[in-house]
C-alpha cells in the first residue's frame, strides 16, 4: 500500500479516524491531569557501640556495620536483596513505584562493581497524600529500630555492644512529584495516531475486493 492509497483509505474510513481522534483526546486529558505523587527520602544511620572514652568504634572490624545494613535492607524488603543501582537519582518514583516504602543499602560503587560500604539505610517513601507519606515514614523508622533490635537479640549481642538506629531527620521533607505534561501529551498523541492509522490499514487489507469484470468476446471475432 502506497502513501496515496493510505490517504485514500483514511478518507474512506473517516469514521474510524474520528473515533480514534476522540479516544486520543480523552486519553490525553486523563494522562495530563493525573494527581501528583508525594515522595520523601531520608537516611537511618546505624551507630556502633561507644568506646571506653565515649567515642564510636566504627573503625574496629568487630563492629563493622555495612554487613548489618545489607541484612536489614533484605529483611525489611521482604527478602529482596539490596539493589545494584549506583545512581542516587534513580528514586523509587522514577522507577515506577508510586506507593509504599523502599529500604536501600546504598551502592557506593557501580552497577557492575557494587560497593556496599555505607553504615546507613536509604529509606524512600511514596504515597498519594503528604499525611500518608509522613505516617509511613515514621512507621518505617520504627520498623528499622525494631528489626535491628530483633537481629541483635537473635545473635545474643550484649546491651553494651549493640548498634542503634538514628534517623537523619525526625520530619523529612516531602516533595510533590509530577511528570512532564509536554512529553506525556506528545507520547499519547503519537500513540493514538499510530494505532488509528494501523487500524485503518488492516481494515483495508480485510476489505473484500470486488471481482474484476471480464469483457466477453465480440461475436464473429476470434478470441
Amino acid at each position: 500500500m502506497t502513501s496515496r492509497d493510505l490517504i485514500t483509505a483514511m478518507l474512506r474510513r473517516w469514521y474510524v479516524m474520528v473515533v480514534g481522534a476522540a479516544l486520543s483526546v480523552g486519553a490525553l486529558y486523563v494522562s495530563i491531569n493525573q494527581p501528583p505523587v508525594y515522595w520523601t527520602q531520608y537516611n537511618v544511620l546505624l551507630v556502633g557501640p561507644a568506646g571506653a572514652e565515649g567515642t564510636d568504634v566504627l573503625d574496629d572490624p568487630v563492629y563493622a556495620l555495612p554487613p548489618l545494613v545489607g541484612v536489614l535492607a533484605t529483611e525489611l524488603n521482604h527478602g529482596h536483596p539490596p539493589m545494584l543501582t549506583g545512581d542516587v537519582d534513580a528514586t523509587m518514583v522514577g522507577q515506577g513505584r508510586l506507593d509504599g516504602v523502599q529500604f536501600r543499602a546504598p551502592n557506593l560503587g557501580t552497577q557492575w562493581r557494587p560497593i556496599f560500604s555505607a553504615n546507613y539505610l536509604d529509606v524512600q517513601v511514596a504515597g498519594r497524600t503528604p499525611d500518608e507519606v509522613s505516617a509511613a515514614a515514621a512507621s518505617a523508622t520504627r520498623d528499622v529500630v525494631s528489626r535491628l533490635e530483633a537481629e541483635q537479640d537473635n545473635l545474643g549481642i550484649p546491651t553494651e555492644l549493640r548498634a542503634r538506629a538514628v534517623p537523619s531527620s525526625p520530619d523529612p521533607t516531602i516533595y510533590a512529584v509530577t511528570g512532564s505534561r509536554a512529553r506525556t501529551a506528545g507520547a499519547t498523541g503519537l500513540l493514538g495516531a499510530s494505532i488509528t492509522v494501523v487500524l485503518v490499514y488492516w481494515l483495508e487489507k480485510w476489505r473484500p475486493r470486488r471481482p474484476l469484470r471480464t469483457v466477453g468476446a465480440t461475436p464473429g471475432t476470434t478470441p
